[in-house]
């Protein structure tokens, strides 16, 4: 039994030591993912022949803030994925493949300004495919393709810009809990859980949600060469499906991500092609990180990030259904 605890002990000593050596030799993951030894593993799916064509994934909610581990974000690893199909002049075509609900309004048009450079920079055609859900931030991004594919059930649309608050002022004062705001300007403490949100706030937070709602319109007049007037009436907010986004014109063509992909094939101009993905391996520095961030971390559960993520108020292309 001693020999055990002593065996425990060892490794958890050459892991902790380990990792201190690894963040002293090549810094923290987030600086990893900048580092010149840092690379993306390519995987060939199929095809043949010295061109390729790129499959891309956007999984989950879109957001710019690492992991509670510290991993990196969706939206860094796939603007990484996109730099490096940049400095690729074998790169004839991207497919990216949308299963997402939307989310932050900042790291989604991050994104799309990403995806509208590649296009610039390249001159390469960008195929969208569609997966069970491509609504809101799933869409702004989609419209960057030059063809969208997706599914007559896929759940696409919500085309529009959310805000949330919440208070708790009416159950503070059922407790005796008071808080007061000293502040220096009459809106700092604006949103406030305290205290019920007045007129003139909530005319400033739909000014806000306006703002991004015309970007939001911008990117799909643009983008599917819709009229503005016509953009209007369909981005009301409501959920669409791929049958009723393609009498719209929000799509082009029903299929999977092999049709987009063939189609992708037919734009690049090329008679045969890899179709690759890139892959993060998993490297021993990454692992020794990872494990030294679950044993240092006081909050393993990740609790208080997940609690202050859904306290801090923040404009959203998100369906709203996936809270």
């Amino acid at each position: 039994m001693q020999r055990k605890r002593w065996v425990a002990l060892l490794i958890v000593l050459v892991v902790f030591f380990a990792g201190l050596a690894v963040e002293g030799l090549t810094g923290s993951y987030s600086e990893l993912t900048d580092h010149p030894g840092f690379s993306w593993e390519e995987s060939v799916v199929y095809g043949s022949g010295s061109s390729k064509i790129v499959q891309l994934f956007v999984n989950g909610v879109i957001s710019g803030e690492p992991s509670a581990s510290g991993m990196p974000s969706m939206a860094e690893l796939l603007a990484e994925q996109l730099r490096r199909v940049e400095e690729d002049d074998t790169v004839k075509a991207v497919v990216l493949r949308i299963d997402s609900p939307g989310g932050e309004v900042v790291a989604t048009d991050e994104l799309h300004t990403r995806l509208m450079r590649l296009k610039q920079l390249r001159d390469i055609p960008i195929v969208v495919s569609m997966g069970s859900t491509a609504a809101s931030g799933g869409y702004y991004l989609a419209t960057a393709g030059d063809s969208i594919f997706a599914n007559p059930h896929t759940l696409t649309g919500s085309l529009g810009v959310i805000f949330q608050l919440f208070t708790y002022n009416e159950a503070a004062a059922k407790l005796g809990v008071k808080q007061y705001a000293i502040k220096s300007g009459r809106y700092k403490d604006i949103g406030s859980p305290a205290r019920p949100l007045t007129d003139p706030e909530r005319q400033i937070f739909q000014s806000l949600v306006n703002e991004s709602y015309q970007k939001f319109v911008d990117v799909i007049v643009n983008g599917r060469h819709l009229s503005r007037q016509r953009v209007l009436e369909i981005a009301d907010g409501r959920i669409y499906s791929g049958e009723q986004a393609k009498r719209l014109g929000l799509i082009d063509a029903f299929g999977d991500l092999e049709d987009a992909t063939r189609h992708a094939l037919s734009l690049s101009g090329e008679r045969e092609a890899l179709v690759v993905r890139y892959n993060d391996p998993l490297s021993i520095s990454k692992l020794l990180f990872s494990l030294k961030q679950h044993w240092s971390n006081p909050d393993p559960l990740g609790l208080a990030h997940l609690v202050q993520r859904q306290s801090t108020p923040r404009l959203l292309y998100q369906f709203i259904s996936s809270f």
